[in-house]
């Protein structure tokens, strides 16, 4: 981190990405936290340790986000450490379905999985009881929360009709057994939900887990998983958990051989990566120095002072202004220093929303 001075402000420093021991201490960044979840015998275990390769412990840990962007930035910059962005996994706990639904409540996405595989495979059936464990979840928390805003109402409390309105729309939905994913709300109408915590309101992925001579396309009940997740616009994957956690312990060329086997061209861990992401309506933005390379989770259409705040929470505060590029730029000029001598870097505000890809020099102030 380099201290910079300039007539806007008194002091100035830029992240790039920061040295944060000579900042004041914040809240550190929360990783984007991913609840593995689905009927009994789907393989939920099986993809938690294919996914976190052995590096999992009591059913968490930390996944890589695969970012070829990022190996990218890290050949043509040559920095002393390569960090990519990172979810947060936790496998299913043992316990009763209330605990399950306390489980799955506390994530921002879920990945349900579907047993395609086994004898006489009903992934439709499976599914749908195990999501009626979460409607009746999210029912039960919407009635006691009407019984409250109702005495509000009574009381002439004004906020309270507007999420009055809602609750009983999201009752009606609930009642006839349907996830409020499904539901038609606008923005603000979804905010006033957020008291109630609904589960069945999270971004999901869906994974059609396979039998491996199935694979790729995932044989006769993977299009039914598909189906489910469509109907809820969520994406599906198709894969063999199983296959996916072998394939783990060999080396990348290996890795290839194999699924090249299988018609596979990619690893299903990086697709369930790139689609959580996409659920949880995340961009990645990059900083990029000799120090570090770095891929950072944002929320899509962040203003730059929030996208800031990712690294360091004082960033939100004391933001000054973005100077943006993109990979393809900061790769060919080789440093961000070049493309700044060159006068390519683009000057953005306060206003500014940062879009997946960007690669960004932030300046705050202290």
């Amino acid at each position: 981190m380099r201290a910079l001075r300039c007539s806007a402000a008194p002091s100035i420093w830029a992240t790039w990405p920061p040295d944060l021991s000579a900042t004041p201490p914040s809240a550190p960044l929360l990783p984007v936290n991913v609840a593995i979840v689905g009927p009994a015998g789907s393989g939920k275990t099986t993809l938690f340790k294919a996914l976190t390769t052995g590096r999992g412990a009591d059913g968490v840990g930390m996944v890589d986000v695969p970012d070829e962007r990022l190996q990218r930035l890290a050949k043509a910059v040559t920095p002393l450490k390569v960090t990519p962005a990172q979810v947060r996994v936790e496998d299913t706990p043992p316990g009763s379905r209330a605990q399950r639904v306390a489980f799955a409540r506390q994530a921002d996405v879920l990945v349900k999985v579907a047993r395609c595989f086994g004898p006489d495979p009903q992934p439709t059936a499976e599914l749908e009881e195990f999501a009626l464990d979460l409607v009746l979840a999210d029912l039960a928390s919407v009635e006691r929360r009407l019984e409250l805003v109702a005495k509000e109402v009574r009381a002439g409390k004004k906020d309270a009709v507007a999420e009055n309105e809602v609750l009983q729309l999201a009752k009606a939905h609930l009642d006839a057994g349907q996830s409020l994913r499904t539901l038609a709300l606008e923005r603000e109408q979804r905010e006033l939900l957020n008291g109630v915590f609904p589960v069945t309101l999270k971004p999901a992925v869906y994974v059609a887990n396979a039998a491996d001579e199935l694979l790729p396309a995932g044989g006769e009940p993977a299009p039914k998983v598909s189906r489910l997740a469509a109907a809820e616009n969520a994406p599906a994957i198709v894969l063999s958990a199983r296959l996916e956690a072998e394939l783990g312990e060999l080396e990348d060329g290996e890795q290839a051989e194999m699924r090249a086997s299988y018609g596979i061209d990619e690893s299903g861990l990086g697709r369930i990566a790139r689609a959580v992401w996409e659920a949880g309506g995340l961009i990645t933005y990059f900083t990029a120095g000799e120090p570090e390379v770095r891929a950072w989770p944002c929320e899509r259409d962040a203003p730059a002072p929030v996208a800031a705040g990712k690294i360091h929470t004082d960033f939100e505060k004391h933001f000054i202004r973005a100077e943006v590029t993109s990979v393809d730029e900061l790769v060919a000029a080789g440093s961000m220093e070049a493309l700044r001598a060159a006068g390519k870097l683009r000057i953005e505000g306060r206003e500014y929303r940062v879009k997946d890809g960007d690669v960004v020099f932030f300046r705050v102030g202290r």
